[in-house]
């Protein structure tokens, strides 16, 4: 990698590292949840107990939470900047843990809960907005995909911890841990994008000259007119909606165009199939759902696989994304989910009740399956949601379509365990597979390439097509 992009990749480093909490967030539940489960591997929580119905909705607080809080993150990131929201995410993660690790009810947890997955969109959308922005076009797909590393990572720790510490006492470490990102914060400079939009142009030109103070010139050019023509790019891309103080409801007409409302649709396309996949249930609770194999294999340790497959999975898209089309990693990946939710399938139907035969069948298909997650719907959607919204909304629009996909999350989790009192599971896993299947259909259908390519050329795209579409309206109508 070339000298050129390290001040890109150490500023995404510090700012992926905010997504190592949300991997701690997003795996508690799994090491939680079965100390209040009767099941012979775990340890049982005898300060209180909790019903199915209790643990269901503990399981579906973050899909209702999470689109408030992205509406807000929306708004705040678009307003006090990319940095600062992040920062002053730090409260209610660390509020929240707090509660949590004084617990002495369901109703305390929910509520610690509720506090401290209200920081999660505030989170994910404003590193992947800020590491969007600050970096080059040839290495945007790669930087982002820190955020899934760094996911991996926090999510293999609490499989770790999880092993050896109560949960209480991880609740306790989670306290603390926001310090370091925090500190790293203060050393960065902030999106010169995001302050062109604010009409801070002398601060925007200071980060330009940060980000590219590395960058070797050729002989008809000095290093001072390649800063100027880059912020005046900025500038154009910019004045084309002129957006400085545009209010949230001047914001909102703009996906009310087809400009602005095919994004969020694409982008739902993608959140749909991701759900449909089941990604939310498998991991949400994966000690419970392999339990649902009748292996003997120690639901903790599958735990940490998944958690070192996931790692190493993400150090692998970052070749994947740098080699290969996003729209051609979607697809493979979700054929590989359909095989594996197929297997999921079968093994269930053809495995004899109380035993424990082949067990290498389902904990291979769901190390493959997680691969595969990791390498498509986590790792590209992300990429691609935050480059195809315009930088004066590219906080709101990020939120919308979070909303959209956690609003569909929550009727996931919802759906799957009333579905699975009236068939069997394994049906669901063949419908799952069928829907993977779609997905790829979709995907060459619907959703936009946007692999190395610039903000103007992803805004020209979508800026000519509805003017193809305004042109053949008017030609229909005339007709």
């Amino acid at each position: 990698m070339r000298l050129y992009f390290l001040p890109q990749i150490l500023s995404s480093i510090a700012v992926a590292s905010f997504c190592f909490l949300n991997g701690l967030e997003l795996s508690y539940l799994s090491i939680l949840i079965p100390y209040f489960s009767k099941t012979n591997d775990t340890q049982v929580e005898e300060s209180f107990t909790m019903s199915d119905n209790e643990k269901s909705w503990l399981l579906s607080i973050g899909s209702i939470v999470k689109p408030l809080g992205c509406i807000l993150a929306g708004l705040v990131i678009d307003h006090i900047g990319r940095l600062n929201t992040l920062r002053v995410a730090m409260l209610p993660w660390s509020i929240g843990w707090l509660i949590i690790a004084n617990a002495s009810s369901f109703l305390i947890i929910g509520t610690g809960y509720t506090i401290l997955i209200f920081s999660f969109p505030w989170l994910v959308i404003t590193a992947v907005t800020y590491i969007t922005e600050i970096s080059s076009p040839s290495v945007r797909g790669m930087l982002v995909n820190l955020k899934t590393i760094f996911w991996g990572l926090g999510s293999m720790a609490t499989f770790l911890l999880g092993a050896f510490l109560h949960w209480r006492t991880i609740a306790w470490i989670n306290c603390l841990l926001p310090l370091g990102p925090l500190i790293l914060s203060l050393l960065l400079k902030e999106s010169m994008l995001w302050l062109v939009t604010r009409g801070r142009f002398d601060e925007a030109k200071k980060s330009l000259v940060y980000f590219n103070r590395y960058r070797s010139t050729s002989k008809d050019e000095n290093f001072e007119s390649v800063i100027d023509r880059k912020l005046l790019m900025i500038q154009t891309l910019h004045d084309r909606y002129r957006s400085t103080n545009l209010n949230l409801l001047q914001q909102m007409k703009f996906f009310l165009q087809p400009s602005g409302y095919k994004r969020v649709l694409m982008v739902a396309g993608l959140d749909f199939f991701h759900t449909l996949a089941g990604s939310i249930i498998v991991f949400s609770n994966i000690i419970i759902f392999f339990n649902g194999f009748s292996t003997t294999i120690n639901p903790y340790a599958v735990g940490i696989y998944l958690g070192l497959t996931k790692l190493v999975m993400t150090f692998c898209n970052t070749w994947l994304l740098k080699t290969f089309r996003f729209r051609l990693i979607l697809i493979a990946s979700y054929l590989i989910i359909s095989g594996c939710l197929l297997t999921f399938g079968l093994y269930m139907d053809f495995n004899p009740k109380g035993t424990s035969i082949y067990q290498w069948i389902p904990l291979c298909a769901l190390l493959l399956y997680t691969s595969s997650i990791v390498a498509g719907p986590y790792s590209v959607a992300v990429v691609i949601t935050p480059s195809i919204y315009p930088t004066h909304i590219r906080g709101t629009g990020q939120s919308l379509s979070s909303i959209l996909g956690h609003m569909l999350e929550f009727f996931a989790i919802q759906s799957y365990y009333a579905i699975k009192k009236v068939v069997k599971h394994s049906h669901i896993m063949y419908f799952m597979s069928f829907s993977s299947l779609i997905a790829c259909a979709y995907i060459y259908s619907w959703v936009v390439e946007t692999r190395q390519k610039t903000f103007l050329e992803i805004e020209d795209h979508f800026v000519k097509n509805d003017n193809k579409s305004s042109l053949r309206s008017v030609e229909e109508r005339d007709s």
